[in-house]
């Protein structure tokens, strides 16, 4: 019985030259409709906490389980994943690497006449290459070498590096942090997402961070903090973190998504040179394999599985990862190293070789129909956090530039809400051969807002919580200055800095002071704002076609031979 109450003891020391004092906050159970109806189902921030898991945890049971709902639809996520099992997994990061590798063996081979002919048919080429060639279409690239002319043009996209300021890492107590996990790429990506999430306890959380620094591999971050390998074995064995719930399958996974992460850097490092212009055909199951995998946070969704999420529902979050990712990316992957891209892989685009302005409205909103139940219903589940916080990553990482994109790209997007906000599943919104079948349906009278820029939901939502004033802060960094800004027209770099710069902090001392369920709701919606309401997707989408074609023939990633990390800035 002593040894069970060393253990805490035993796990504190195993990351004891780390200060994780700031994430041991405390979150209080939300009372009874303060997020409208959905309070019953949020469950607890450190679920293996609480006096009854410590009476458990005495007599060698595991914490008690979260009941988690099985949701309508997601009939073919739910058919591929399976139960979610690790092995289940692994079975499907093992079919997405065969496709990569075939993909890449294609770019081998291909020339220019790999590109598919408008008055060919998809039916056709069954059996042609995984590769076709692209282009803009007439009218698209006529705007883009017109912008071009203005002095409207694109920026490379960052390498993420730069590190946290004093004050964000003040408020995690995160400043004797490995430097890897101080970079604003790093601390608000995939450190906030863990943050977001919970986890068994803060050891815990902090070590699941840890483990989902493999993402960052595919920024050349293992090339710039060459601790970073021993880091992230260190969590991966990390004992206490293990026998938490979801703990193995969680680290398992994220063994199988490195496997795919570096075997496909290393493909596009080979094939650089060749990679511009060109995109991956696949169809719809293909799709939803690989955008798996894609996501490069396997783990994150293994260790929701095993707690009791809907499996369906999980590989449908982490898909959606892919193009809440990809949206903002079309024109920079349309030049650069990736094929990958979950917006230029849609057969609409690969069976004519030609993006255009129409398709790429209807790609986009096939994809924002697919994530609106997942961030106006389901926005408290695991994965649903961290695709919320898709949105702030890209405001905040120092790569995306975010609003650059959108002030660049406002003149082509919609400047009404969607009416109605619609919702589907990605079965319905694309046909078996990945093509987008125009399907919608209304999204929920109780979940669709009004669609103005600080919406009725929004206005409930601060009178609900009227004593916390840091939220109205965090709804006006992440939407109703930026969209000012952006409906002006003139790019001001100290604008946007003050934008990336103030959510974070805001951020960072929401999270000090306990209020994460309450900042999971406001960035969720405001990421649904972005997709369906002010389109500042769609916006920073078309922003990056004006990229200025400095990485063709590279990687978007730092490729530098290992330095000093205490040199890196």
């Amino acid at each position: 019985m002593a040894f069970l109450w060393c253990q805490p003891l035993s796990h504190q020391s195993y990351w004891s030259e780390f200060d994780l004092k700031g994430l041991k906050i405390k979150i209080k159970s939300p009372k009874k409709d303060v997020f409208r109806d959905d309070s019953g189902q949020i469950p607890p921030y450190f679920w293996a906490k609480g006096f009854r898991n410590r009476v458990r945890k005495l007599f060698g049971r595991k914490p008690r389980k979260h009941s988690f709902p099985i949701h309508r639809g997601y009939s073919e996520a739910r058919d591929l994943v399976g139960d979610g099992t690790v092995p289940e997994l692994a079975m499907l990061s093992n079919q997405a690497r065969a496709f990569v590798a075939e993909v890449f063996a294609d770019v081998g081979d291909a020339s220019d006449t790999s590109s598919v002919g408008e008055k060919q048919s998809l039916s056709s080429l069954e059996s042609g290459p995984r590769v076709v060639q692209l282009r803009l279409s007439a009218d698209l690239q006529a705007w883009k070498e017109s912008q071009h002319a203005a002095g409207n043009i694109l920026p490379p996209k960052g390498t993420g590096l730069s590190q946290a300021s004093a004050g964000a890492l003040q408020k995690f107590r995160a400043a004797g942090w490995p430097d890897a996990l101080k970079t604003n790429n790093a601390l608000f990506g995939c450190g906030i997402a863990s943050l977001l999430m919970g986890a068994a306890d803060a050891p815990t959380m902090f070590s699941n961070y840890v483990t989902d620094m493999v993402f960052y591999y595919e920024h050349g971050y293992n090339y710039v903090f060459p601790t970073l390998e021993p880091l992230l074995q260190k969590g991966l064995e990390d004992p206490h973190a293990l026998r938490a719930p979801g703990g193995r399958e969680r680290r398992d996974a994220v063994s199988l998504g490195k496997q795919y992460i570096q075997g496909k850097i290393a493909l596009e490092d080979r094939f650089k040179k060749n990679l511009s212009y060109r995109s991956a055909r696949l169809n719809r199951r293909t799709a939803q394999i690989v955008s798996l995998s894609e996501s490069s946070l396997l783990g994150m969704a293994a260790e929701a599985i095993a707690r009791g999420c809907d499996p369906g529902a999980v590989m449908a979050d982490l898909v959606f990862s892919s193009p809440g990712t990809d949206v903002v990316d079309v024109g920079c992957d349309l030049v650069n190293s990736e094929v990958m891209n979950s917006f230029l892989n849609v057969t609409d685009i690969t069976e004519t070789g030609v993006v255009s302005e129409e398709v790429l409205r209807r790609v986009y909103d096939a994809y924002a129909a697919t994530g609106a139940r997942m961030l106006t219903q389901r926005w408290h589940e695991p994965v649903a956090r961290m695709c919320a916080a898709l949105y702030t990553w890209h405001i905040q990482n120092d790569r995306h530039m975010f609003f650059r994109r959108a002030i660049l790209g406002w003149p082509k997007a919609r400047k009404t809400p969607n009416q109605p906000q619609f919702e589907a599943d990605l079965d319905e919104v694309f046909d078996k051969q990945y093509r987008t079948t125009g399907f919608r349906r209304p999204l929920d009278a109780k979940y669709a807002c009004n669609g103005e820029d600080t919406c009725d939901h929004v206005h409930q939502f601060f009178h609900r919580h009227h004593d916390k004033p840091l939220l109205k802060d965090l709804w006006r960094f992440l939407v109703t200055e930026p969209l000012a800004y952006v409906r002006g027209g003139v790019v001001d770099e100290g604008r946007e800095y003050e934008f990336a710069e103030g959510s974070r902090l805001t951020m960072a001392d929401l999270f000090s002071r306990g209020q994460v369920l309450e900042m999971v709701w406001i960035i969720a919606h405001a990421n649904h704002h972005a997709w369906q309401v002010n389109h500042l997707f769609e916006a920073a989408m078309f922003g990056s076609i004006l990229d200025g074609g400095k990485l063709i023939g590279k990687l978007d990633r730092q490729e530098a031979k290992p330095v000093d990390e205490k040199n890196v800035q």
